[in-house]
């Protein structure tokens, strides 16, 4: 039995000596955790507003403790210290404000997740919400901060349906969870500096007024939800405007439509000669499926940018009449296939009287712009990418590159060696460009003058 007791002991022994250094716990007061980041931001949350079923928690975020050192450490406490009540965290499956007792081997590292959640209080000013994460480890406290910026919009939702005048002011964002209905004789104003958001497949259906009276100075934005991370430029994250045959006097001026499925679209059944929809000085982007779509309606798009969409950026069909001056009309690099021209005039039942005049239409397929018969149009100082010989290249550049300083980017300026620059005819009535500079004589073609670049000291 010696022998016995003297195996069991030397075993024990042995396993004992054979701990590795990454389990032995160090008890070391002089020991410091590591963190990927000392404070983590949150994007400008919107409030959540339960008594309308409205959830506006905040998409989650990360950070990483390390532990850098060859032993062990027991983390005794993470502590949330929330004095708002806004956030959350989880570690190792545990939701709990106060997690005692974590292990973190040597060389090791754990993810915290944390998330905000903040009630709504109908407040017009933006508030700031501060907590902090504690770490208590062999006596010793160390914390990462969290940080947020909440407002309180005015929410739209349950499929409203507006009906009058009413008019939406800067100040506070106006977010459509469902969609608006503006009915029949009614007008929907917003005004200069107006901020519109938009939930998942939200939507402002026109069958009044829709008249957006942005300025260079001060646009209004309508654009989706979530602008974080990946989703800052992300197409089809909202529906779009529409307007139908009951639809009149629309305008959009200084605007940013941004990251929907469709910008606008119109269907009409015009007899006359009245604009239906006035666009100008408006910047429209990022569609999964066409910038603008108009049917059988008259239309004046003057100083406007359209951008990355996946299919047509302008499309006009079977009727009406299109005044097209100043645009910069851009496809390229989408990140998707693409095989629908940028522009496309097609005249089926009805004709299309079209007037074209300083646009740039451009983008990384042969032919960008398709034009039918019955489409009676008057085409000059275009610079245009095409394959077909219907346009005068005597009025017209012709496949020649625009040269823009940063596309890819959304910025549509004009470089200084521009073949766009001076090269338009002015156009009564329009003396200033999308930005708000002075046109010159001869004007640039596009949406916005060239500008002598300053030297900044």
């Amino acid at each position: 039995m010696k022998s016995l007791s003297l195996y069991i002991g030397t075993l024990l022994l042995l396993l004992i000596g054979c701990t590795p250094d990454d389990e032995v716990i160090s008890t070391d007061p002089s020991f410091r955790l590591a963190f990927s980041a000392d404070t983590v931001f949150f994007d400008t949350l919107f409030t959540t507003k339960e008594d309308e079923g409205i959830d506006m928690r905040s998409v989650t975020q990360r950070f990483t403790v390390y532990n850098s050192s060859e032993n062990a450490v027991n983390i005794s406490e993470i502590s949330l210290n929330d004095p708002n009540s806004v956030y959350s965290i989880l570690v190792n499956g545990q939701r709990e404000e106060i997690i005692n007792n974590t292990l973190l081997r040597g060389g090791d590292s754990m993810l915290v997740l944390t998330e905000a959640n903040v009630p709504y209080q109908d407040e017009n000013d933006v508030r700031e919400l501060n907590a902090d994460i504690s770490f208590f480890t062999n006596g010793t406290r160390q914390s990462v901060q969290l940080n947020a910026f909440a407002e309180d919009p005015l929410y739209i939702s349950g499929g409203a349906i507006l009906v009058g005048n009413v008019t939406w002011q800067k100040g506070r964002p106006y977010v459509i969870t469902d969609s608006l209905y503006v009915s029949e004789n009614s007008t929907l104003t917003a005004e200069a500096g107006t901020r519109i958001i938009f939930d998942n497949e939200a939507k402002i259906a026109v069958s009044g007024s829709l008249q957006l009276l942005g300025t260079p100075q001060d646009t209004i934005r309508l654009e989706s939800i979530r602008l974080d991370g990946q989703y800052e430029n992300a197409p089809g994250q909202w529906d779009g405007l529409f307007f139908d045959s009951l639809s009149k006097n629309n305008i959009i001026h200084g605007a940013l439509i941004r990251n929907a499925r469709v910008g606008i679209l119109m269907y009409h059944n015009d007899n006359d000669d009245v604009i239906d929809l006035d666009i100008e000085g408006t910047t429209i982007r990022n569609m999964s499926q066409v910038g603008v779509a108009i049917t059988n309606a008259d239309v004046r798009i003057v100083n406007t940018i359209i951008s990355h969409t996946l299919s047509y950026a302008y499309a006009h069909a079977s009727g009406g009449k299109c005044d097209f001056l100043y645009n910069t009309v851009v496809n390229s690099n989408t990140g998707f296939f693409r095989e629908n021209p940028s522009v496309a005039f097609e005249s089926t039942n009805e004709p299309i009287e079209l007037n074209m005049i300083n646009n740039i239409i451009w983008g990384n397929l042969s032919n960008e712009i398709v034009i039918t018969e019955g489409v009676n149009n008057s085409i000059t100082n275009n610079i245009l990418k095409t394959i077909s010989d219907q346009y005068d290249p005597e009025n017209n550049l012709i496949n020649i590159d625009p040269y823009f300083k940063s596309p890819y980017t959304y910025n549509f300026d004009l470089a200084d060696d521009s073949p766009a620059r001076s090269a338009g005819i002015d156009i009564n009535g329009i003396t200033i460009d999308q930005r708000g500079n002075e046109r010159l004589s001869p004007p640039d073609i596009g949406a916005l003058q060239w500008i002598q670049e300053t030297d900044s000291e």
